[in-house]
């Protein structure tokens, strides 16, 4: 059943024999959703949701302060009756709370009050199966079957039973209780799409393709979209939006429903069939496959979008720009679907881009673009790739020489290349710079051991020790940091002794006799102060066994 069902219930309610109806359904179906829009326009209405809730009296309280309170001067009358107290009604609200709840039980108030009723009134009852462990469910039924004895008063119940973990008691009270239940399936037919804040043409045409059931799966996926939205320049065109948006459905659907995810077949590990199931029930081929096939939008823009999802990153407005230029060189439509002349008028554009830009993660995806589709044209790029390879160097180089550590480790999944050929050049280019980078650290070092840059490439040294890759580089260029002015000896400050130790923890690690022998010699020279330096030091490296 259909939620739109709903509304055409509950229109009829007060013509049925029912007192108390349950909608029963699986979480997100649009129950909830349905119920508010059938009774939207009711002010005889109260909403109760037993999550949170710590005792079932409660839902007397919501009832009567929700409904019976409205009547002011019927209230007066009881009031006056059964206590005799001819202001309370004067009193501001909490103050009236605590008085009622102290002195009159709210269940014998509520059942008078409701025989003054002329009109039905409605007890929404939601999320029973998230009812505080606390609650005994025989108490909540009870007090429901005393709802039921009011005048005009009908019960609503809105649950996902297959969920509840007392289902035995629920199935043995509810047919006592529960007068009528309507099973419902499926999301509503007709969903007001403007009050959630989805674009009435868009999820028409999405639900045409995609039959996704769960409506708060939509809300959910509608939030991502307007959450991404906010990260996104003004001014781009709108099919990038578009795409973004269809991206952002994709994933979440996909995340959340796993529509298009298929049950393995049962068959060998290694059989062939599997692998291939394996394969097309990943989660980022399920959303390019299913959600984004002859899209514009780039498979590394949906990554990026994923992982943002998934609390895995912040997105950069400078990723998104880049993502955005690739898509305004994809043309009218995805590179996939070009043929080889209409790739090759892609290829200038995108050449031209890695001579220009300026910013790294920039340049590392305009040269990945460049890379995949000319070596689908089998086009000879090893001139401009020699200029890639160069450029690419020295602004990393020039980073880490600015104290930027981040680029000596710039990881090749932390910046989304898909190309092996531009993989293979990052990760060598990165082996060459940590080695280019050892040197020039101990020669600004063997100059310079003052200020925030020398600490820094003592800091990176010292973090560079224990690394089997590095130890040669370090090796290589040892000679340079066995130097008077290396050690804690001359015009020493809390900063240079700091150095001093870092450096003296790489020598360390390098080779400690060698250390140890060049400690003797320079102690002998220099005042006690010095030397006590120095043996402080050595200790903290021997205690700590590093």
């Amino acid at each position: 059943m259909k939620a739109d069902y709903i509304k055409e219930i509950i229109n009829q309610y007060g013509k049925l024999p029912y007192k108390c109806i349950l909608f029963d359904g699986p979480w997100g179906v649009g129950k909830s959703y349905a119920i508010d829009q059938a009774l939207s326009d009711n002010n005889n209405v109260c909403y109760i949701s037993m999550f949170g809730m710590t005792d079932a009296q409660e839902i007397y309280h919501e009832a009567f302060f929700r409904l019976a309170m409205k009547d002011k001067r019927k209230i007066s009358e009881l009031l006056f009756k059964a206590m005799n107290v001819l202001d309370i009604i004067s009193k501001k609200m909490n103050v009236a709370k605590r008085i009622i709840a102290a002195f009159v039980k709210e269940k014998e108030l509520f059942l008078d009050i409701s025989k003054t009723f002329n009109e039905f009134h409605f007890i929404v009852i939601d999320d029973l199966e998230r009812m505080n462990d606390s609650i005994e469910l025989e108490e909540v039924f009870g007090i429901i079957e005393e709802l039921k004895k009011c005048n005009y008063v009908k019960v609503i119940l809105v649950a996902h039973t297959t969920e509840l973990l007392k289902k035995d008691l629920f199935d043995k009270y509810s047919e006592k209780v529960i007068d009528r239940t309507y099973y419902i399936t499926e999301r509503p037919e007709n969903v007001d799409w403007v009050k959630l804040n989805i674009h009435h043409g868009f999820i028409t045409r999405f639900l045409d393709v995609h039959d996704v059931k769960n409506l708060r799966t939509l809300q959910k996926a509608q939030n991502l979209y307007d959450d991404v939205k906010l990260k996104l320049k003004e001014g781009y065109l709108d099919e990038f939006y578009d795409e973004i948006r269809l991206a952002c459905f994709g994933i979440v659907v996909e995340s959340t429903d796993n529509l298009y995810y298929k049950d393995p077949e049962k068959s060998k590990k290694d059989s062939m069939v599997q692998r291939m199931q394996n394969a097309s029930n990943r989660l980022e081929f399920r959303i390019n496959n299913y959600y984004l096939r002859g899209t514009r939008i780039s498979s590394n823009m949906v990554k990026l979008l994923k992982k943002y999802y998934e609390n895995e990153i912040e997105l950069q407005e400078d990723d998104i720009e880049t993502e955005y230029q690739i898509f305004i060189h994809a043309g009218e439509k995805a590179n996939f679907y070009k043929s080889d002349n209409e790739l090759k008028n892609v290829l200038p554009g995108l050449a031209e881009n890695i001579r220009k830009e300026t910013n790294i993660a920039k340049l590392l995806r305009y040269a990945d673009e460049y890379i995949i589709w000319s070596e689908h044209l089998q086009i000879d790029i090893s001139k401009l790739l020699d200029e890639y390879k160069a450029k690419l160097h020295d602004m990393i180089f020039a980073e880490v020489m600015k104290g930027n550590k981040e680029y000596l480790t710039y990881g090749i999944e932390s910046i989304y290349i898909q190309s092996q050929t531009n993989k293979n050049i990052v990760k060598q280019l990165n082996e060459t710079i940590i080695i280019e980078a050892v040197k020039a650290y101990t020669e600004y070092l063997s100059l310079n051991m003052e200020g925030k840059q020398a600490y820094q490439y003592s800091c990176f040294l010292r973090d560079f020790a224990n690394n089997t890759f590095l130890k040669e580089a370090i090796s290589e260029n040892i000679d340079l940091l066995y130097s008077k002015n290396s050690f804690p000896i001359y015009d020493v400050t809390e900063v240079k002794y700091r150095i001093s130790y870092n450096i003296m923890y790489v020598l360390y690690h390098n080779d400690k006799d060698r250390l140890l022998a060049y400690c003797d010699n320079v102690k002998e020279e220099c005042d006690n102060m010095a030397a006590h330096r120095i043996d402080v030091i050595l200790e903290e490296l021997t205690k700590d066994g590093t």
